[in-house]
Parts: structure tokens; C-alpha cells; sequence
């Protein structure tokens, strides 16, 4: 009995330790899942980060392309409209673009001239009075010259406002498509950044489901370590009550051998037989002598 119960507690003993050592390198390998686990899920929250960064700068992107499109489109509204202005101001008739002009300056130096003729010379009616139609003549063609001169210079002018209209046109024209490549490249970043989100992610719950796994396996292990440290208890103690009972056992039987012995020598005293030591020192020990 007590053979078996030693061969069961050396077994007992070895799965303890084996079951122990299980659960630590199980226990181990947990914390390491979750050291992963954890790691991973903060590189989730930055790339997260970033992509949130990548969505506000394109819609703030997005937000400078509609602008400029309303600013670009109202320009070239404007810029229609100073050109059908213009077109309908420049207007005439051939005849009048085929006319030759004279200089303004060159018709009031002739009035001036003719005027000067009337005031300082002594003429005849006739002559008076042909100077004086020479004079209202380039007086109105004066007027006209001044008119057409007044024109051109209205007409430069729309063409200066015309060309600056074209070249803010085509600049907000620039920032469109400006912020829509810069737009676009940030909805590329932030695609991107989703797809690492999703990548990270996966690993992390990879590592999360692995985590729970090892954590119920060592769990598991860990009860039956209890079990196994629970019977290799009482192993020990039912090993113990043996020995304990074997050595009273043992003690019983070697009371009775020197009961036995101590009335062989008592028997021996009383019919006057000398005593070895032994004998006499069990009897006094006993009280009998």
C-alpha cells in the first residue's frame, strides 16, 4: 500500500511541476500576446490620427476648390460681359474704320489758325465767311476726332480690364486645379491610412482571440496544477498516517517482544537465576524489581 501510494505521489510530483511549468510559459506567452495586442491597437490610434488629418485637410481643400470655382466663374461672367461691352462700343461701319482720322492736335492748331486769321486780317465778307464755315467744319470734325479719341482710350481701358479679368480668371483657374490635386492627394493619403487602420487592426484581434485562447489554456492548466497540488496533499499526508502508523506499529511490536522478555526474566528472578543486565535494567525500568 504504502509502495503504491509513494509511486503515485513521485507521478503526482511530476505532474505538478510539468503542469506548473505549462502554465508559467502559458502565463508568459499571454502577457507577450497582450504587450502585442496593445502595441498594435496605439499604432491603430495613430494611423487613425493621420487619417482623420487627411480627411480634414481634404475637405478643407475640397472647401478652397468650391471658392475659387465661384470666384472663377463669377470673373468669367464679368469678363463676358465686358466683352459683349465692348464689342458693341467698337461697332461702326467700315466706311468710318476706313477714314482716315486726323490728329486732334493737328485740327486745333488749323482752328487756332483760321481763328487767328479772322481776329488779325482785314478780310472781305466773302472770305470772312469762308473761313468761318472752315472753322465749325474742323470744329465738328474736332468733336468727332475727340470722340473717337475719347473711344480708343475707353476701348484700352477695357482692354486692360479685359486682359486683368482674364489673368485673375485664369489664376483662381490655377488654384482649382491646385487645391483639387492637393485634395486628391490627401484623399490617396487617407485611403491609404484607412487601409493600414484595417491591417493593424485585423493583427490586433489576431493577437486579441490568440490572448484568449492562451489565457483559457493556462487557466485550465492552472486548475489542473490545483487538482494535481491537491492530490499530491493528500498523497502526503496518507503517506504520512502510513509511516506514522508503521512506527507505531513497529513501537507495539517491540513493546510486546520486551513484555515477553521482561516476564521471561522476571520468571528467572523469582526462581533465583542470575540476570544479564539487559534483563535487569528492563525489569527496573518496568518497576519490577
Amino acid at each position: 500500500m504504502a509502495e503504491d501510494t509513494v509511486l503515485q505521489l513521485a507521478e503526482t510530483n511530476r505532474l505538478t511541476a510539468s503542469l506548473r511549468e505549462k502554465r508559467d510559459e502559458l502565463n508568459t506567452t499571454a502577457q507577450q500576446l497582450v504587450k502585442e495586442r496593445d502595441k498594435l491597437n496605439a499604432q491603430v490610434a495613430e494611423w487613425l490620427k493621420k487619417a482623420r488629418d487627411h480627411r480634414e485637410k481634404r475637405d478643407e481643400y475640397n472647401q478652397k476648390v468650391a471658392e475659387f470655382k465661384i470666384k472663377r466663374d463669377e470673373i468669367h461672367a464679368t469678363l463676358k460681359d465686358k466683352i459683349d461691352e465692348r464689342q458693341d462700343n467698337e461697332n461702326e461701319p467700315e466706311e468710318e474704320k476706313r477714314k482716315p482720322a486726323t490728329p486732334v492736335h493737328v485740327l486745333r492748331r488749323k482752328i487756332r489758325e483760321l481763328d487767328w486769321s479772322l481776329q488779325t486780317q482785314v478780310l472781305d465778307l466773302k472770305r470772312e465767311r469762308e473761313i468761318i464755315d472752315q472753322i465749325a467744319e474742323l470744329e465738328s470734325e474736332l468733336k468727332t476726332a475727340e470722340e473717337a479719341a475719347e473711344q480708343r482710350k475707353e476701348s484700352a481701358k477695357a482692354r486692360t480690364e479685359i486682359d486683368d479679368l482674364r489673368l485673375l480668371m485664369n489664376a483662381h483657374h490655377n488654384s482649382v486645379l491646385e487645391f483639387a490635386r492637393l485634395s486628391q492627394e490627401e484623399n490617396q493619403l487617407m485611403i491609404e491610412a484607412y487601409a493600414e487602420v484595417d491591417a493593424l487592426r485585423k493583427k490586433a484581434d489576431e493577437s486579441h482571440r490568440q490572448y484568449l485562447e492562451t489565457r483559457r489554456e493556462a487557466d485550465e492548466t492552472h486548475r489542473r496544477y490545483i487538482e494535481s497540488k491537491q492530490k499530491n496533499n493528500r498523497l502526503r499526508k496518507e503517506l504520512g498516517e502510513i509511516r506514522i502508523r508503521r512506527r507505531v506499529e513497529k513501537i507495539q511490536e517491540l513493546e510486546e517482544r520486551l513484555e515477553e522478555k521482561a516476564a521471561v526474566a522476571l520468571e528467572k528472578h523469582k526462581r533465583g537465576e542470575r540476570l544479564t543486565m539487559e534483563e535487569f535494567t528492563l525489569l527496573m525500568k518496568r518497576g519490577l524489581l
